[in-house]
């Protein structure tokens, strides 16, 4: 079965006595050594920031778990680069074929972040049983956010005609509305509502709401 993805882990300070008597510090010394102490912890605190952001994209957790919502009626699904997604060339109905697709930002571009992350699937639109959103699906095509339910990591596997988690082994089921078949998770993967939209770049794929339930582990 072949497949198409796309994109889409303290600090400590030791005490120490002596017997040395202490050395009176001139104002300025102090102002100099104030100062770096300053710049060198905006330095730390940006670099663990970027870490960890990266750190927790595909494990459990998140440090993105902002409220505000990602999709509304009208959004575009844009691929990792911005590019919009048509309807004619996106995936196919003839393998288990998904994509990492993500909301384009206001003035273009995507939001690339592991709470938008977004799983875009294609079967055939007979496939599709409840408690899928069948009206939520749009010429085969189906949405889910990819961020698993039990602890937040991204759902990047399959097994069989299933979506797997990695990290405990959680199973969806995507053409009934992404219901949970085995592994811990105690909640479905949240259907996006997609529709079809006719645009000069053709025929776009956009969301008609949001999420229909909470993102991964929010309640």
């Amino acid at each position: 079965m072949s497949k198409r993805t796309t994109d889409t882990d303290t600090d400590t300070e030791a005490d120490t006595d002596t017997d040395a008597p202490d050395i009176p510090q001139s104002d300025d010394e102090l102002t100099r050594r104030n100062m770096a102490k300053l710049l060198a912890g905006i330095g730390g605190a940006a670099a663990i920031g970027s870490f960890g952001v990266d750190y927790a994209a595909g494990l459990p957790g998140s440090l993105d778990t902002g409220s505000e919502t990602l999709y509304v009626e009208g959004t575009r699904l844009v691929d990792r680069d911005g590019n919009p997604l048509t309807a004619a060339d996106a995936l196919s109905t003839a393998e288990f074929d998904k994509m990492d697709v993500f909301p384009e930002k206001e003035g273009g571009g995507a939001l690339v972040t592991k709470r938008a992350t977004t799983l875009l699937l294609r079967f055939p639109e007979d496939e599709y049983e409840a408690p899928t959103n069948i009206e939520g699906t749009a010429k085969g095509y189906v949405a889910y956010s990819k961020v698993c339910t039990h602890e937040g990591c991204l759902v990047a596997g399959e097994q069989g005609s299933e979506l797997r988690c990695p990290c405990h082994g959680s199973l969806y089921d995507p053409t009934k509305g992404a219901s949970v078949t085995g592994g811990p998770a105690s909640r479905a993967l949240p259907q996006l509502p997609l529709g079809i939209a006719d645009d000069e770049d053709g025929t776009l794929l956009l969301a008609t709401g949001p999420f229909e339930g909470p993102i991964g582990t929010e309640e």
